[in-house]
């Protein structure tokens, strides 16, 4: 298995994975040394869930970024504030950012969850980041009912190829907790995908275990 998840890094263009490291005990895999960015450091463990059989990724990968000349937490805080600007999905105008050591924290509002997800993974991509703080806050512009929230993620369910007869969904004032147990990560990431993008949806808390 360790061989694999380091021929799966390899074989992905966007990573370097020189300086990671894989140690694998039974089904679980646990990453150490440093990446470049800290999106290749989330780009690494997808990777490892790639693999047939990993059922879990410990991610201690550190982020040491390569930039010359440094850029000061003011620099990455103007090229973070740049791209949720640039956004076209994003009312950044609600969003506020600070940076201390190359650490990111964004506060605010914003209308759904899954923009909440975007900021994050906008933020994760610029040069100089070794961390996101996500504390954004979710305020929907118009409240849904949790039955009609439920309802629609298990709709969606039913449209998927994959077995989620043993997922189960609850929701309580717009949270959405999912439980139960999947195959593989890619269905993990499946149900993920559609409780953070149902409408109404404030936080997606996913308990659910891969078997």
């Amino acid at each position: 298995m360790r061989a694999d998840v380091l021929s799966q890094m390899f074989r992905d263009d966007s990573l370097d994975p020189s300086g990671i490291n894989v140690d694998v005990a039974d089904s679980r895999v646990i990453l150490t040394g440093t990446v470049p960015s800290y999106s290749d450091k989330w780009e690494a463990q997808n990777d490892a869930y790639d693999v047939p059989g990993v059922r879990y990724v410990e991610n201690r990968l550190r982020v040491v970024p390569i930039v010359t000349p440094s850029l000061s937490d003011a620099d990455i805080r103007a090229r973070v504030e740049k791209v949720l600007n640039w956004s076209s999905v994003i009312d950044a105008s609600r969003i506020n950012v600070s940076v201390d050591n190359g650490i990111v924290t964004l506060s605010g509002i914003v209308d759904s969850y899954w923009q909440k997800g975007k900021a994050w993974d906008l933020a994760s991509n610029v040069i100089g980041v070794v961390d996101v703080i996500n504390d954004l806050v979710v305020s929907p512009p118009e409240s849904i009912a949790d039955e009609v929230i439920r309802d629609e993620i298990l709709s969606a369910f039913d449209r998927l190829w994959m077995d989620t007869s043993h997922v189960n969904v609850s929701v309580r004032d717009c949270i959405v907790t999912l439980s139960g147990t999947v195959d593989t990560y890619n269905d993990f990431r499946s149900v993920d995908h559609i409780a953070r993008n149902t409408a109404g949806v404030c936080e997606v808390r996913n308990d659910i275990v891969i078997e």
